[in-house]
């Protein structure tokens, strides 16, 4: 087990989760980025790629947030980590101090391996395999191999970074997520699925795109970056 692991078994899941519902994401991510209300939407310039028009869109209701342009996602925790290169506990701590929430030093929490934030992390993990499985070996990933083949990437590159392929469908992730008894609500909260507005069941939030993982500092997948290969518009 590395330092980090160590640290976050020390911090329980529902102290975790007393900062997540404190931070508000829009407060938060104005300090980053200038936001605008559109509808029940904040919307501004992506500060994870280059680009003129805004397509980062934040949700003060789910409180996550999401670019249509290179797809990152996810929730505040995400956010400063994919930003500001903070671990998860540095990230919770950041926001626990601005919370005014004291973080114990020294509890232990006897059921962390059974907590959402495991659940959120492993998810990543699987997420990232179920991509570059998909880019690789699969029928459903030749669009995507045609792009980065055009696009001159070595397969020690894909490799390497595990440069993956989110399929164009609604159902890829959620199925495999469901077949391994995750908690689809959790993974709305993770940012890797998105609840229908009916309320009456769960889509990938990520389609047709190449996907790129996000590491913390101990090797954990995070997040992800996404480029979309067509025009298309995606929509809910």
């Amino acid at each position: 087990m590395n330092g980090d692991e160590g640290m976050s078994n020390r911090i329980p899941d529902e102290k975790v989760e007393l900062i997540r519902r404190s931070s508000d994401i829009v407060e938060i991510i104005s300090d980053y980025v200038q936001l605008k209300k559109q509808g029940r939407q904040y919307i501004g310039l992506c500060p994870f790629h280059g680009e003129k028009s805004p397509s980062f869109s934040v949700s003060p209701d789910k409180q996550l947030y999401h670019c249509f342009g290179c797809g990152a996602g996810g929730n505040v925790f995400s956010f400063l980590m994919e930003l500001e290169g903070f671990s998860f506990i540095e990230a919770v701590r950041n926001l626990g101090d601005r919370a005014n929430i004291e973080l114990p030093e020294a509890t232990i929490h006897s059921g962390s391996v059974d907590g959402p934030l495991v659940h959120m992390k492993t998810a990543h993990e699987l997420a990232a395999k179920l991509y570059y499985h998909v880019l690789t070996l699969t029928e459903q990933g030749a669009q995507g191999r045609d792009y980065v083949k055009e696009r001159g990437f070595t397969k020690e590159q894909m490799e390497h970074f595990q440069i993956g392929f989110a399929p164009d469908r609604w159902d890829s992730l959620v199925t495999i997520l469901k077949k391994r008894d995750y908690s689809l609500e959790t993974m709305v909260q993770a940012g890797l699925l998105g609840e229908r507005e009916s309320k009456d069941g769960y889509y990938d939030r990520f389609r047709n795109r190449l996907m790129f993982p996000i590491w913390d500092g101990q090797g954990n997948v995070i997040a992800f970056g996404g480029r979309t290969i067509s025009d298309e518009k995606l929509s809910t």
